[in-house]
């Protein structure tokens, strides 16, 4: 099982684990029509929801399942999106949300080359990967930005709750180490 640190410190960013006290935060974006929008879970209805995926978040870290860090700013401790990821040898993947208030300004860019960072830091890991909805191009660009390069379209290859029950096509993205 792997350890992740509990903190990544970039430039601009802290990225911590999350806490109960993020609710209100996580709450303000998980139920924002356009930041849920392209999300592969269902807006937030309440603040109950937002701290069930707190709890859910704890959950996953303790048993190596999955790492998630509130991002924040170094000057504002506020959540203002999460990022995640899963380690499966020899290849990982990571998902991220981004208040929209703080969209445009670098910040998922910043947040998402601090986990890759981490993650490609470890020797057994070959591949780090992500998808977005085909339509979501902001995401795509953050990715590109970040040096993943996209490797195709996975056709009807996940649900988005918030727009559809039927599967929609996304682009996967990745990168992957260079061979010694």
């Amino acid at each position: 099982m792997h350890q992740a640190p509990t903190q990544l410190i970039t430039e601009r960013l802290i990225l911590r684990r999350p806490s109960l006290a993020d609710a209100a935060a996580i709450y303000e974006f998980g139920r924002d029509s356009e930041v849920a929008r392209y999300m592969d879970w269902p807006r937030h209805k309440d603040i109950q929801d937002s701290i069930e995926a707190l709890e859910s978040f704890a959950a996953e870290w303790e048993s190596g399942s999955e790492f998630c860090w509130a991002i924040t700013t170094k000057t504002e401790n506020t959540a203002m999106g999460t990022i995640a990821c899963r380690i499966e040898s020899p290849r990982a993947d990571f998902g991220y949300v981004l208040n929209r208030r703080y969209w445009g300004q670098g910040f998922a860019t910043e947040a998402v080359r601090a986990v890759m960072s981490w993650v490609m830091s470890l020797p057994e890991i070959d591949r780090i990967w992500a998808t977005c909805d085909t339509e979501n191009l902001a995401s795509a660009r953050v990715l590109e930005k970040a040096g993943l390069q996209r490797e195709g379209t996975l056709p009807r290859s996940t649900i988005r709750p918030n727009l559809s029950s039927t599967p929609r096509d996304t682009f996967i993205f990745a990168k992957v180490r260079d061979p010694v």
